[in-house]
């Protein structure tokens, strides 16, 4: 789920919403007000129930930032890098590159956000609790009351072994660990997420049946939403399956072309695209540094008469949403990482060189050669999650980077 709007960090994690978030927003805070709190506090203002309707509803997704929020620090804790968290319509979501190193890891980080949800509500609990007894306002009792409830509930609901929810997330460290074998563990806790979400999608199918509209709804659409994110987490494990032991270097496009942050657009495609057949670009500065990563997509969506004056750097992706990675990493884990880019794309460098370009057809076109002639001689094992470097591409001129 990609980031609409930056909100900032938080102890070093970026932290943006999707847009999705807002209507549901508004959907939580009409039902607080309209409903919820006039029935659990009645005899306040209008203006008085919506206030506090629309402050507890952002406290709510301040506890879902937390839930977040906790999976990532533990992550990171733990050697996994941390793209961001994106708060969307269906919660949140902690963004991680690569997978956890051993089972205990996963343990520690996925269980990091239920226990957050239970420490919230036992505070907001204790908090209601306290503040009813010296007759504190109901209003404001009734707010924490709620929302200690829905982080409880939130934190029950993440344990249904419905991967990938945080249970089904549990559930695949178990029996990776039983196993010892990773692969073979997710494909069981997908299977078992898939089976997870039919159920929920016929439960809310029971409830909207019997009156229950909204909530039927909502848990159907969850449902399918958990279905759907299994089943494409069991088609990764086939797609991982048939990569093997392959490497970036066995599928990479060697010697890229590098441009110019200055160079224009129209410079770019008259000199570097219409006579090749390449469609990305590394755009790199003054200094050697990668700054961008320009494609055709992103060029031709710019206005024609604007190609002329437009530096390709203002087209480029940043750099913060380049996938970077090594020749000797392991294919299947940047295959992963590049899936959550803007352009589906990683740039390849190795020390201060940029040494290649991998696209998703460079990867089918890789494991479908596994497939019909075996593994590569140079294929080998995985090598272990790397960050992305500060990378000083060794090529200012228009054309492949040149060999140090």
């Amino acid at each position: 789920m990609n980031e609409s709007f930056h909100l900032g960090e938080i102890r070093g994690v970026r932290v943006g919403i999707n847009w999705s978030l807002l209507p549901i927003f508004l959907l939580i805070a009409l039902s607080l007000a309209g409903t919820l709190l006039p029935s659990a506090a009645p005899g306040y203002t209008t203006s008085a129930y919506w206030v506090f309707a629309l402050v507890t509803a952002a406290a709510f997704y301040a506890s879902l930032l937390a839930h977040e929020l906790a999976h990532a620090l533990v992550a990171r804790r733990r050697g996994v890098r941390v793209k961001g968290i994106v708060l969307w319509i269906f919660g949140g979501v902690a963004k991680l590159e690569g997978d956890s190193p051993d089972p205990r890891a996963e343990l520690e980080i996925v269980g990091a956000g239920p226990l957050t949800s239970l420490g919230l509500a036992a505070v907001g609990g204790l908090a209601a609790v306290v503040l009813g007894a010296v007759g504190t306002s109901a209003l404001l009792v009734s707010s924490l009351a709620w929302l200690a409830g829905i982080n409880a509930l939130l934190a029950l609901f993440n344990m249904l072994p419905a991967f990938p929810l945080d249970g089904g997330r549990i559930l695949r460290a178990l029996l990776w660990r039983h196993w010892h074998d990773r692969i073979r563990a997710t494909a069981v806790a997908a299977r078992v997420g898939k089976v997870c979400g039919i159920g929920l999608i016929a439960v809310g199918a029971l409830e909207f049946l019997a009156g229950g509209a909204l909530g039927g709804i909502w848990l159907a659409v969850i449902g399918w939403f958990i279905t759907v994110a299994a089943g494409q987490q069991h088609q990764q494990v086939a797609h991982r399956s048939r990569e093997g032991d392959l490497r970036v270097a066995d599928a990479m496009t060697g010697a890229p072309l590098v441009v110019p942050t200055e160079a224009t657009v129209d410079e770019v495609i008259e000199r570097y695209v219409r006579p090749n057949r390449f469609s990305s670009f590394p755009v790199v500065d003054i200094h050697r540094r990668l700054v961008g990563l320009v494609t055709v997509t992103r060029m031709a969506s710019l206005p024609r008469d604007r190609w002329h004056t437009t530096p390709v750097g203002a087209a480029a992706a940043r750099p913060t949403e380049i996938v970077q990675c090594g020749p000797n990493d392991n294919l299947a884990q940047v295959a992963v990482r590049m899936q959550g880019s803007p352009d589906r794309r990683a740039v390849v460098v190795e020390g201060a060189r940029i040494v290649g370009i991998l696209t998703p057809s460079d990867v089918r076109r890789a494991i479908n050669h596994a497939e019909l002639f075996g593994q590569p001689p140079g294929a080998r094992g995985p090598s272990p999650v790397q960050g992305e470097p500060n990378a000083t591409p060794g090529g200012m001129s228009w054309g492949p980077v040149p060999e140090a």
